[in-house]
Parts: structure tokens; sequence; C-alpha cells
């Protein structure tokens, strides 16, 4: 039997990387309504780059939950679903291979709900083809992004999916283990408290920044940059005079400041240079952002920082803009910013 407090740590640090997939996958579908397709298609790798970066730490952790076999291939398919979803809306995608692909994963949902409401404490594991269904779904719709619909492509995911299907009615599509602690340790409404409010208000000034970004209202968007920064300097504040601790907290405050100085400032500097060098750059410095999310899931703070707090980034970019730093000198900026974010460099914790 796993204690609690263990139980608890080790569900909190596989939960990070998971809703940063899934924030993701929505900004991916805005963009191609928007058509941003270039910056869509960007984004939808990292996506995929973070899945597998999130599913080797988990194996290599040994972070198995319950929250985590759930969300975890949830995070997958509605990155799959929202991309599908949103090329058939643009005439980019049939619409018929896109309801077969919701059709699949809605029923796979519902036979899931039913088998949790008869064992709730159970722990899901995916089958094989299942993994691979949703990589050639993922490549196809990679493809459809780069504006090359392969129908090859399509009728083998949709073998794949058909078979995955087959599978999941005859041997219910996973295997069911024992799940070894109580579920209820770890419901958010016990793990929410006063600080992780101001810390979602930081991931909502984050998301607006992006929208922003995306509809060309730059100076609205460093501005919610700004309060994003606010916000996380009242959450580490209040955390501090109730002596909050805990690693909730830490993860939810890594997965905050990663979307509102990491993906945020990316999408912004995006949106005003698109060269090939730019993007490389912008590429790295939402890898470096992720580096660190992935770091602080797995590794105890001690009072400093391993690099540059990405904290900074906030302050940074508006800063650049307002000064009217020129735009083809952003690349070599943000690059710099990544460098420093994982360095190994000591910093002591701003606020």
């Amino acid at each position: 039997m796993i204690k609690p407090r263990h139980f608890v740590r080790r569900v909190s640090n596989g939960i990070g990387l998971i809703f940063f997939r899934i924030f993701l996958s929505f900004i991916v579908f805005l963009l191609i309504l928007s058509s941003r397709n270039n910056l869509a298609l960007y984004l939808f790798v990292l996506t995929a780059i973070v899945s597998f970066l999130d599913g080797f730490i988990a194996k290599k952790y040994k972070i198995v939950s319950q929250f985590r076999s759930i969300f975890d291939p949830f995070a997958d398919k509605l990155l799959v679903n929202l991309t599908a979803i949103s090329l058939s809306l643009k005439g980019l995608f049939p619409f018929w291979v896109t309801g077969v692909f919701l059709v699949k994963d809605l029923l796979i949902v519902i036979g899931a709900l039913l088998i949790l409401i008869r064992k709730p404490k159970i722990v899901f594991r995916s089958n094989f083809v299942d993994r691979i269904s949703v990589f050639v779904q993922l490549l196809t719709l990679f493809f459809v992004l780069l504006e090359r619909l392969d129908y090859v492509l399509i009728t083998i995911s949709l073998l794949l999916v058909g078979l995955s299907f087959v599978i999941s009615l005859f041997r219910s599509g996973v295997r069911i283990t024992r799940y070894r602690s109580e579920f209820e340790e770890i419901r958010f409404l016990k793990l929410i408290k006063l600080p992780d409010f101001f810390t979602f208000f930081n991931i909502l000034a984050g998301m607006f920044s992006i929208i922003f970004s995306i509809n060309s209202r730059y100076y609205l968007s460093i501005f919610m940059l700004l309060i994003a920064v606010l916000f996380d300097y009242l959450d580490g504040k209040v955390a501090r005079l109730i002596r909050r601790k805990g690693d909730f907290g830490k993860q939810l405050d890594s997965l905050a400041d990663t979307i509102s100085f990491g993906v945020a400032p990316a999408i912004f500097g995006f949106s005003l240079i698109q060269t090939r060098l730019a993007v490389i750059m912008f590429a790295l410095f939402i890898f470096a952002g992720v580096l660190r999310l992935a770091r602080y899931n797995v590794m105890e703070f001690t009072g400093d920082y391993a690099g540059m707090p990405i904290t900074i980034n906030g302050l940074v970019v508006p800063f650049i803009y307002l000064i009217k730093v020129p735009f083809s000198a952003y690349p070599y900026i943000y690059l710099f910013l990544a460098m420093l974010m994982v360095s190994p460099i000591k910093v002591k914790k701003l606020f």
C-alpha cells in the first residue's frame, strides 16, 4: 500500500506535462481556425514531442496512477480529434474521416466510464495497436498541415482505428490492474489552496496573451504577459504567507509558468517574424520551457533555481517590444533566454 503522501506526490508529478499537452491541443485548434497553419504545424509537432517526452519520463521514474492512465491517452486523442475537426471545418480534411476518429474515441470513452463505475479503483493500460493508431493519425494530420493530403496514410489510419476498436470490443481495449491506493486522496477540491487561484489567473492571462498575439493585438498581448507576472508574484507571496507546501501547487505553478512565459512569448515572437531561423529559435525557446517543466516534475526545490527563472521572459519580451528592438533580433534574444533557462547556473528565488 502506497502511503497517501507519497501517492499524491507520484500523481502530481505526472499532471504537469499532461495538462500542458491538453492546453497546446486547444491552441492548435484555434490556430487552424484562424488560418495560422504554419504556427499550428509548429505547435502540433511540439505537442507530439512533449507527449513522447512525457511518456519517457513517466516510464523512467515509474509514475503510475489512475489519473495518468486516463488522461495520458486522452491528451493524445484530444490533439488528434481537435486537429482533425479544425482541418475539416477549414475544408482541408474529409469530414467523414474525422467522424470515424470521433465516433471510435467516443465509444471507447463511454466504455471506460462504464468500467470505472463498476470498478473505480483500477488503472487502465492501453493496447499496443491503439498507440500505433494514434501515431499514424498524428502522422496523417502532420502531412495535412503541410498541405499534402495523403490518402494512403488516411487508409492506414482508418484500418488501425478499426482494428483498435475491434480489440477494445473483445479484449476491453485495456488491461485492468488493481489500484494500490485510494484515488480520493488526490481529489482536486482537497488539493487546491488559495495560492492556486492566483496561479489559475496566471494561466488565464497567458491564454489571453496567446489569443491577442494570434489576432495581432500585440500591445494587449504584452500587457497580459505583465499581468501574468503579477499573478505569479502574488501566487508565491500568498503561498509563503500561509506556508503552503506540497507537490500539487509546485506542479501547477510550473505548468502556469510554462504556458504564460514559455508558449505565450514564443507565439508572440512567431507572430512578428517567421523566418526559418526565427522558427528554429522559437522552437528551442519553447522546448527549453518544456524541459524546465519536466525537470521540476521530478526534482526537489531547494530555494534556488537551476537556470534563469522562466518568469523573467514575461518581463524581457514586453520590454524589447516596447523599446522597439528590431524584429530581426528576436530570434537571437529568444535563443539567449532559452540557454539561460536550461543553464546549470544557480539563481536565488526572486518571488
